[in-house]
């Protein structure tokens, strides 16, 4: 590039980036195509002579989510900077962050299906009070037993639709039974049969992503014994979503809970547009691997450190 090339470049440049000139302003003013506008452009970031600094904090996790969203194909992903908050704080910023992208993406929304657990009771807990009357909310499984009942999907279905002036509908049904013959009969029940088969259709699925061996919230409410956490780990387990065990290659698992599960299963999650899973914590980063890599999910919310494992794997 000679001196008089330079500097058509730089004028052009500084058309653009400090006078705001659009490409089409200068093609005119320049006598040129706005073709070769966008090229010389171009050509003036690759020579060094135009540097984009984004002057804000956020540029970090901004850069982070763009990386996930191009590797893994996400429709979505919203990353919080843990340095920036203490480690108690973190599930509460978190949670402010999926009921913030829940509000926007809900505007074009006229179902919506939550599953259960403490991370979905966070979003529900911070979803700001609006006016979405045109929503009808869905459980995507069943109660979850007499403790508890403030993560239950019912429950957090119930709270979300009242935050949001929505429509409820309810599943009248436990989320685990003790037989396949009791699971049949609950399904062809008209009521449970019908939320059933809407729930598989609505726009936006809400779930959390679990690991069942460290810290669960399915083991510390009882919900599975060790008999139950023999018979996952024998079948190379990995994590769950919406109570549906899952093993490194996405597939649920031949075992006796997810034979007696009432709620939707992974197939039919996958066949939603919009799956968004709120998941941090290091016992869980293989079953988010998983999840990300299987297209189970195509929203997560998560942490940098989980983010950046995901990027390095």
């Amino acid at each position: 590039m000679n001196q008089l090339e330079e500097k058509e470049f730089v004028r052009v440049a500084t058309m653009y980036y400090e006078e705001g000139m659009t490409q089409a302003e200068i093609a005119r003013k320049i006598g040129v195509s706005r073709s070769l506008i966008s090229k010389i452009l171009l050509d003036a970031k690759k020579a060094g002579i135009v540097e984009i600094i984004i002057n804000s904090k956020n540029a970090y996790t901004v850069n982070l989510e763009r990386k996930l969203e191009i590797k893994y194909n996400l429709k979505r992903a919203i990353v919080i900077d843990t340095s920036e908050v203490e480690n108690n704080e973190i599930s509460k910023t978190i949670s402010r962050e999926a009921a913030l992208y829940l509000k926007e993406i809900s505007k074009n929304a006229n179902s919506i299906g939550i599953s259960w657990g403490e991370s979905l009771r966070g979003l529900v807990n911070h979803y700001p009070y609006t006016n979405q009357s045109n929503l009808t909310v869905f459980p995507l499984i069943g109660g979850m037993g007499d403790d508890y009942i403030d993560i239950h999907s019912n429950q957090l279905c119930f709270d979300l639709a009242r935050k949001m002036r929505a429509k409820a509908k309810y599943l009248y049904a436990p989320a685990l039974v003790s037989n396949e013959q009791i699971k049949k009969d609950l399904q062809e029940n008209p009521t449970i049969h019908a939320v059933f088969e809407e729930s598989k259709k609505v726009d936006i699925a809400l779930v959390g992503i679990s690991s069942p061996f460290k810290e669960s919230t399915m083991v510390r409410i009882g919900y599975l014994n060790q008999h139950d956490l023999k018979e996952v780990e024998e079948n190379n387990v990995i994590g769950d979503i919406n109570s549906r065990f899952f093993d490194k290659s996405g597939e649920e698992v031949d075992c006796t809970i997810n034979h007696h599960v009432l709620g939707i299963n992974l197939k039919e999650i996958q066949f939603i547009p919009t799956v968004m899973a709120i998941a941090y914590g290091e016992e869980k980063f293989n079953a988010i691997q998983v999840a990300v890599n299987q297209k189970l999910i195509n929203v997560l919310v998560t942490t940098d450190t989980i983010a950046t494992r995901l990027l390095e794997s």
